[in-house]
């Protein structure tokens, strides 16, 4: 028994599960909408290493995102694997039958929690942390885990229409969602903390004021490893995105913005999935300068952004959803030693702006004049920023640290 009990509820799987849920999928269905995004692996994924790291037994109970609609298979066996040497992932069973499948899972995630909680009464501490956006589980986790000294805190990566009544980025709306944004308020009362990425976030989903902080992100400790050489960045100035290819982001103005400067020798390489693909298709037949690859492996896209001379994300600062949210890619972007082009969102801490170049307005001129700017700084000047960046993140901001800071908030721990 270790004197820190962690337990972790989301749907997030492991690498080797998610790898094989990606087989799993029905032909034809985009990356961007099938279920558990790749950020959001992530971003669960490093914050439960960097419990492990800190000295918790971590158990992570999951609910693996998966409908008919996106997936094969009638029946999902339970997987259970051990990853390092204090977390164990349960990936538990269920039904792939829409409706049957969120009521057998609340269940079995409830059934899982109360032997959690049984198993690890003899531990000096124990906490639970759950995805916010996991809506399905919250009320059968929380009724399992509470009393007993046990901590219990939510994390909250985005903020959704079915959480409260904003504007995001996503298709959700109907009566399911609208009373779901009634019933949301009193299940998050219950919770002792919130986890969140920007503090505007706290008076949407934080009703009844109970404690939070503010983690607006974080980067794997491994990318200390990872060299970003100036011998080996792309011979002409290239300019990368990685990511949703949504208009919402501001893809449009990145294409706009990109075709407008009047630099015969710059690129702009795309990588991602989404219904902003085929303006992208069309644009790069317009301009042999647009280079779209698609979706591709991780691995790829992260050596593609070391080689790159400059990394851009569009996203307009004067959306209502991105108040509430901090972008991972930003994170991604910063650990990967290439300086990063961003709009000033307002999510974003002022410390940041020491350590990025920025798109000061919302239009194509402006993206357009920020990236000559950008590129005009040539490329030994980028790449001097690119590591600064890169330093500020992994000294300050990597999974290790910010996984400390979440244990001190929720237990009082130094």
């Amino acid at each position: 028994m270790s004197e820190l009990e962690v337990l972790y509820v989301s749907s997030v799987p492991t690498p080797a599960q998610f790898d094989w849920m990606k087989q799993m999928r029905l032909p034809g269905v985009q990356e961007v909408t099938y279920g558990m995004a790749e950020s959001g692996f992530k971003f669960h994924s490093l914050i439960q290493d960097g419990l492990e790291q800190n000295g918790a037994s971590v158990t992570s109970v999951v609910g693996r995102s998966a409908t008919p609609t996106f997936y094969r298979g009638t029946w999902w066996k339970r997987v259970v694997e051990r990853v390092g040497d204090h977390r164990v992932v349960d990936h538990r069973a269920f039904p792939n039958r829409r409706g049957l499948k969120q009521i057998w899972l609340a269940a079995s995630l409830t059934t899982a929690a109360w032997r959690w909680r049984l198993r690890t009464r003899g531990a000096g501490t124990r906490l639970v942390i759950i995805d916010a956006a996991y809506v399905s589980a919250l009320p059968g986790v929380l009724l399992a885990t509470w009393g007993g000294g046990i901590r219990r805190i939510t994390v909250v990566a985005d903020v959704y229409t079915f959480m409260a009544d904003v504007t995001d980025a996503s298709d959700r709306s109907g009566l399911v969602y609208r009373a779901l944004r009634r019933l949301m308020p009193q299940v998050y009362g219950r919770v002792d903390g919130f986890v969140l990425l920007t503090e505007q976030m706290d008076t949407i989903v934080n009703r009844r004021q109970r404690p939070h902080m503010v983690m607006e992100g974080l980067v794997d400790r491994h990318m200390s490893q990872t060299v970003n050489a100036p011998s080996g960045k792309d011979a002409l100035p290239t300019v990368l995105y990685a990511g949703a290819l949504r208009r919402e982001y501001g893809l449009a103005t990145l294409i706009d913005g990109f075709r407008a400067l009047d630099d015969p020798d710059a690129r702009l390489v795309i990588y991602g999935a989404g219904d902003f693909a085929p303006d992208i298709e069309q644009a790069a037949r317009a301009d042999a300068r647009i280079d779209f690859r698609g979706s591709a492996p991780t691995e790829t896209v992260l050596r593609a952004e070391e080689k790159a001379w400059l990394l851009v994300n569009p996203r307009p600062s004067d959306a209502e959803f991105t108040k509430y949210s901090f972008p991972s890619k930003n994170m991604e972007y910063l650990a990967s030693g290439t300086p990063v082009l961003t709009t000033r969102l307002p999510g974003m801490p002022r410390e940041y702006y020491d350590y990025v170049l920025t798109i000061d307005g919302s239009s194509d001129e402006h993206l357009t004049t920020a990236l000559r700017d950008a590129l005009a700084l040539g490329p030994d000047e980028l790449h001097r920023r690119g590591a600064r960046g890169k330093d500020f993140v992994l000294e300050q901001k990597n999974n290790v640290i910010q996984a400390r800071r979440i244990l001190q908030f929720a237990t009082g721990r130094p």
